[in-house]
């Protein structure tokens, strides 16, 4: 059984040993925005999620639980989820998107200083990683801090609610900047005494495909499961997906395009280029990536739609059916994704989205083009920094949702000049979470033995001419941000003293 929480979907399957799917449940979940820049969960509501998910799932299925060999629980993050002694939740969870941690990412600036992070962690600071989250919430929450007996990850909430223990993975614990070691692979006890941060509050860290438990006695009853079930340590879900493409060698390259939109590139020893996110893959190599904020702001277009109209909804087929009528280049519109702050490779927690261009020519069809194109625009940059690395990129396996769209993998081929591969039947993280548990359960050596391409592969190529205009547009596309850094900053400062 796979599981992955998602940004905005919880996604449970059940697998067979050969990797077809017996069973396939999912369930919407919806996020809580306090105050701008702000994006936390429920970690209760992403319970019951899970547990609805799980009985439904076995129910579907018609499979009898005793042949339920393993479970593992791939999620979003980084987080800081507080729980205390009993591993009750404390507040809502910071999830990945959350950019509060301002203030916090100045002092560690000040006080830790941004060439030891580059030393110890292999990354930057920002108020994406999971150490800067926690220390925001030591300083504006003190008392609830000091009620906190463990700080988790979403998925590690759930795999403590299964097996009462206590774990992270090191793709995940390598997103906690600063306060793990990413070249020693551990808890650094410097930087988690200069952020106060008792490291004893910290999971202890498994690799991916280690058995951290097993499905406690009440839960299992609850659950419809049987007792005893073996539950692995998982990993995030950006890296679960990229053992599902099978991506996990120099050379390939994975893309999520799910709430959030991750490039996964597989990296040797370094260098390492701290514009990029750095990790570890749960395969224990090494991963780099990159970050575009792509479905989450898709839906926001589609539900903005849908509020004005009174009798209809309006569906993502409708939309590409009618982006596939714009010239490519939307007829000169171009929009910049960064609706929530910028991540890898920006690290701009200030931008703001932007619509450029705009006549009264331009139709619905082409705002929902050009954020196609835009969103692409961003996977170049990503892709250039890459390279620039030492990780060429000939091709490119795209999963989650926004795979699905036909439209979407021409503009991404065309616009970044690369080969990209789709498979309708696989490669999301859940397949990457029953890779993991295969290989746990000691049924494989290597992911080599067991990962085969899913007969159903659809191949996209880019067109080079229509590359060659694109081009164009993404010199534009780059000059409009270096124009408004300071706009984007003027106006986040201006919406700070307004709360």
């Amino acid at each position: 059984m796979g599981v992955d929480i998602g940004t905005s979907t919880v996604k449970t399957k059940l697998y067979n040993f050969e990797g077809d799917v017996a069973g396939n449940v999912s369930k919407e979940h919806r996020l809580i925005y306090p105050k701008p820049n702000w994006i936390e969960v429920d970690p209760v509501v992403i319970w019951h999620a899970v547990a609805g998910t799980i009985k439904q799932v076995v129910k579907i299925a018609e499979v009898d639980v005793v042949d339920i060999e393993g479970i593992c629980i791939s999620g979003m993050t980084p987080s800081c989820l507080p729980v205390d002694k009993d591993g009750r939740p404390l507040r809502p969870a910071l999830i990945w998107c959350d950019s509060r941690a301002v203030d916090e990412c100045n002092w560690i600036r000040s006080n830790i200083g941004i060439e030891k992070i580059h030393q110890v962690c292999v990354n930057t600071i920002s108020p994406y990683f999971g150490g800067a989250k926690w220390l925001w919430f030591k300083r504006n929450e003190p008392q609830l801090f000091a009620e906190t007996a463990k700080i988790l990850q979403c998925n590690s909430y759930i795999t403590y609610k299964l097996t009462g223990e206590v774990a992270i993975d090191f793709s995940q614990a390598g997103l906690c900047v600063p306060a793990f070691d990413l070249r020693r692979r551990e808890w650094s006890d410097d930087m988690c005494s200069d952020l106060g941060i008792d490291i004893d509050l910290l999971p202890d860290v498994f690799s991916s495909s280690e058995i951290i438990g097993e499905v406690t006695s009440p839960l299992a009853k609850d659950l419809g499961l049987r007792r005893g079930i073996p539950v692995f340590a998982g990993g995030g879900d950006f890296a679960c997906s990229a053992l599902a493409c099978g991506i996990f060698k120099v050379g390939e390259a994975g893309q999520m395009l799910g709430t959030a939109g991750d490039l996964l590139i597989p990296m040797q020893g370094g260098p390492f280029d701290p514009r990029l996110i750095n990790t570890v893959h749960v395969t224990d190599d090494h991963l780099s990536i990159g970050n575009v904020f792509v479905g989450g702001l898709i839906r926001w277009f589609r539900d903005f739609l849908t509020t004005y109209q009174e009798n209809r909804r309006i569906d993502y087929a409708f939309l590409d059916e009618q982006a596939a009528k714009v010239s490519p280049g939307s007829d000169g519109l171009i929009v910049l994704p960064h609706f929530i702050g910028s991540i890898a490779p920006l690290w701009n927690s200030s931008t703001k989205g932007v619509i450029f261009g705009l006549t009264p020519a331009h139709t619905v069809a082409h705002v929902y083009r050009a954020i196609l194109e835009g969103v692409a625009y961003g996977f170049l940059n990503i892709i250039e920094i890459a390279e620039e690395a030492g990780a060429p990129i000939e091709s490119i396996v795209a999963v989650d949702g926004g795979a699905k769209s036909r439209i979407w993998r021409q503009i991404f081929a065309d616009v970044t000049n690369r080969r990209f591969v789709y498979y309708p039947s696989g490669g999301d993280a859940t397949m990457g979470d029953m890779l993991l548990a295969v290989k746990g359960l000691g049924v494989i050596k290597n992911y080599d033995t067991i990962l085969k391409r899913p007969r159903d592969a659809q191949h996209t190529a880019p067109n080079p001419k229509t590359h060659e205009g694109y081009m164009m547009y993404h010199r534009i596309y780059r000059r409009i941000y270096e124009h408004l850094i300071n706009d984007f900053e003027d106006l986040h400062q201006l919406q700070e003293r307004k709360e």
